[in-house]
């Protein structure tokens, strides 16, 4: 007896087959397409028919050895097979939604312990109570203030003249119009000019223009405001503003000064003589590469950064 069945279902595997041959065939008699003479075109119809008769001829054997198959009953989750007893289920969608409802509680679970295992490799690491001074224990630890803005004004001149010191394509010139904030006026060689406000090692603007430019306003005072006329010093004003957000160190506040002033500003002297160290261009849109990177100092395009 299973010798029978595992014949029938041999051969209606086989005809399954044969069936998608002739089926194969249909199309690709249909896609080949005819736009030649009359007796080309009765010889593709013709094919087409035989094609199409050798089709329903299998299928139809097909269907006839798929009755003699014995039935075969799908396995279910759990005792979801027990809904299928309720004869009201015939008319509601009750058995797929609680497959669909089984399915997705497999997942959450599956996702749940993946979520577990991540989170027992990064533990939070704790300060114990026991290492923590007297009094500390029950308290939260306050925040020291930044002390960047907080420094006296000789420190700051001290600083900035060993800077000017260790650039010597470089002259910086320091004035206090406002009170304690003083304004760095920033020759680099023949390139550009820059005036930077400090408020102590706090660097709070930057302005860039070009060396044939000035920062004086018509009663001679100094003009923080006014823009370059030059398109490329205003796209260096702008990431000059984002470099001094990048060297910010409150804890360390002479460390940003120095980074900033003696690495990355200074590497604006090639400005228009290192060429773009991807494309190997020096412009792209008529402009320079005025993009420095914050760690190599390699000039960059705008568009190639």
């Amino acid at each position: 007896m299973a010798d029978q069945e595992a014949e029938k279902l041999i051969h209606a595997i086989k005809l399954t087959q044969k069936l998608r041959g002739s089926v194969t065939k249909v199309f690709t008699d249909l896609s080949n397409g005819q736009t030649s003479t009359k007796e080309e075109e009765k010889e593709m119809l013709g094919d087409l028919q035989k094609s199409l008769l050798s089709m329903n001829d299998n299928l139809s054997d097909l269907e006839k050895i798929s009755q003699s198959l014995p039935s075969t009953v799908h396995q279910t989750s759990n005792n979801i097979s027990l809904v299928c007893l309720d004869p009201a289920t015939d008319r509601t969608q009750l058995p797929s939604q609680l497959i669909h409802a089984h399915k997705w509680t497999n997942k959450v679970n599956r996702l749940a312990d993946y979520a577990c295992q991540a989170l027992q490799q990064a533990t939070l690491r704790r300060t114990n109570k026991s290492q923590m001074g007297p009094g500390l224990s029950t308290k939260r630890q306050r925040r020291m203030p930044p002390v960047a803005h907080n420094i006296p004004a000789s420190t700051v001149e001290t600083v900035l003249n060993s800077l000017e010191k260790h650039l010597p394509d470089t002259s910086i010139t320091v004035s206090r119009p406002n009170g304690s904030s003083c304004v760095l006026q920033i020759t680099l060689s023949k390139t550009l000019k820059a005036v930077c406000v400090l408020r102590g090692f706090l660097i709070e603007y930057v302005n860039v223009k070009a060396y044939n430019e000035d920062f004086l306003s018509n009663d001679g005072k100094i003009d923080l405001w006014s823009k370059s006329r030059y398109k490329v010093f205003e796209k260096v004003s702008d990431l000059m503003m984002a470099g001094i957000q990048h060297y910010y160190y409150p804890q360390m506040p002479e460390i940003t000064i120095r980074t900033f002033i003696q690495q990355w500003f200074n590497s604006y002297k090639t400005l228009f003589s290192a060429p773009c160290s991807k494309c190997g261009k020096h412009l792209q849109g008529g402009l320079p590469p005025v993009w420095r990177d914050f760690r190599t100092l390699t000039p960059l395009h705008d568009g190639c950064r």
